[in-house]
């Protein structure tokens, strides 16, 4: 609002306020006006701060609204809470046990597409992202996650969340074998 102001009085425009019988040519009501304005920018920070710490304190005690978000393979219950979606379980089961025969996410992808497996989104196709996601998502093993970007990439992990789908083993191994399987080399310089 003070960008406003100060733009419209550098084009000699006069504003006058009438409740609050301010007028900008004068400097009394410039320096109230700028005094007002950072009372307002304060009291929004400070609004923000609390919703920030709102925020972290629900994910720290497990009470954020987040941590029930659904993924493919479960569903919301009448609480909200998480339920293992049998049929859907079924499918990440699988997606889980042919990466560890050795199947690649295209595989993966074709073999899905071959047993005319719906996508999450319900298209007849898998986006390859959708099931890389999948091979890394510990909602799957119970845990459930929430990164707060704007806390400084803050993690928040509540373990034994909900149900899980698959093992905490079966999860490990394949992280190691995505591991194993990267063609990526990471050079620490």
């Amino acid at each position: 609002m003070l960008e406003a102001i100060n733009t419209l009085k550098e084009a000699d425009v006069r504003i006058i306020f009438r409740q609050e019988e301010l007028d900008t040519l004068t400097v009394g009501s410039s320096l109230l006006i700028s005094t007002i304005e950072a009372c307002t920018q304060a009291e929004n920070e400070s609004r923000s701060a609390n919703i920030k710490w709102g925020i972290k304190h629900r994910a720290k005690n497990g009470s954020l609204g987040f941590y029930r978000r659904k993924c493919y393979g479960y569903a919301n219950d009448e609480n909200g809470d998480l339920v293992i979606n049998e049929e859907q379980a079924m499918i990440v089961k699988l997606i889980f046990d042919l990466y560890l025969e050795g199947k690649s996410i295209l595989g993966i992808v074709k073999e899905l597409n071959n047993r005319n497996i719906k996508s999450p989104t319900g298209k007849d196709n898998w986006p390859k992202r959708s099931v890389e996601e999948m091979l890394s998502n510990e909602k799957y093993i119970g845990i459930a996650v929430v990164n707060l970007d704007g806390d400084e990439g803050r993690i928040y992990k509540l373990n034994n969340a909900h149900s899980p789908i698959i093992s905490k083993e079966l999860f490990d191994a394949v992280q190691k074998a995505c591991k194993q399987r990267s063609n990526v080399e990471t050079v620490h310089i």
